[in-house]
């Protein structure tokens, strides 16, 4: 058999269209995936992005802390029915108390409450200089002026604005930066066991405990019949029984702490130190 023998430029023209209908083939067989995976890069390109944190409104500046009063004084000073009892006071502590005889002051405890009983009925007037402790550590510093019965003054040194005055029957806490006044009945202050007319600890407070130091004694009395009441914590010398430093914890337990110095108990007291204007200031000095 003779073959015909085909020309190379049909041979050329075959494989060129074989190439040729390969590739039609592969791009239509490729395009619904090009188109698939366009349509995927599209979508990730037009995927919306995480919207931003919502802007939190600036908070409300936190409301100014009241000035702490250095002979305690309002609502703080007792407990209130909302507020949850504290644990029980525990029976009075006393070193010298014969073994058996809890909650009983002996009678070397008597003395001690007696010599202080004894500091402050001979007191009519009382000044000095004082350094307070907040219950936030925070110091101050001024003169006090006590005259018995019921009246009290602390001024305070610049920079504080503070001025706190008890006419025996309110004791008003001044702020004269902000021009305010808070006006507090007197029998809600603990200091009025120690500016009443007659001072008698045993009988008209609770005598939580009494110590005996090398050269001071240690009073810690609380307001009778007020169980969770804030309690007063006099630190008395112990050669004449004045008054040292005491400290005032309020029914949440906070503690702020007055020391005293430079005492002078021979000055006669001016009467208008102690008085509360109409409009809750008094007069200048």
């Amino acid at each position: 058999m003779i073959h015909e023998r085909k020309s190379p430029r049909f041979i050329r023209s075959s494989r060129l269209l074989r190439h040729c209908a390969i590739g039609v083939l592969i791009a239509v067989c490729h395009a619904p995936l090009a188109f698939a995976q366009g349509g995927q890069t599209e979508v990730a390109k037009t995927k919306t992005a995480n919207p931003p944190a919502a802007v939190k409104a600036p908070a409300a500046p936190a409301p100014a802390q009241k000035p702490v009063s250095p002979i305690g004084a309002g609502a703080a000073w007792k407990a209130t029915p909302q507020q949850a009892a504290p644990a029980p006071v525990p029976a009075p502590v006393s070193a010298s108390a014969p073994p058996g005889a809890p909650g009983q002051l002996s009678d070397n405890d008597l003395k001690i409450v007696t010599k202080v009983n004894d500091y402050f009925n001979n007191m009519t007037d009382l000044q000095g200089d004082f350094i307070q402790t907040d219950p936030d550590s925070k110091q101050r510093h001024g003169k006090f002026y006590f005259q018995r019965p019921g009246k009290a003054r602390f001024d305070y040194a610049p920079p504080s604005a503070l001025r706190v005055i008890s006419d025996g029957r309110n004791l008003i806490i001044e702020d004269r930066n902000l021009n305010s006044s808070e006006r507090y009945p007197l029998d809600m202050t603990p200091f009025k066991l120690l500016l009443s007319e007659k001072v008698d600890l045993a009988i008209d407070a609770h005598v939580v405990s009494v110590e005996e130091g090398p050269d001071m004694y240690i009073l810690t009395v609380e307001e009778k019949g007020s169980p969770g009441s804030g309690r007063i914590r006099l630190f008395m010398n112990k050669a004449d029984a004045s008054l040292k430093e005491w400290i005032v914890t309020d029914a949440q337990g906070l503690d702020t702490r007055i020391e005293v110095s430079n005492l002078d108990t021979k000055k006669k007291l001016a009467g208008n130190l102690f008085i509360i204007s109409a409009f809750g200031f008094d007069r200048d000095q």
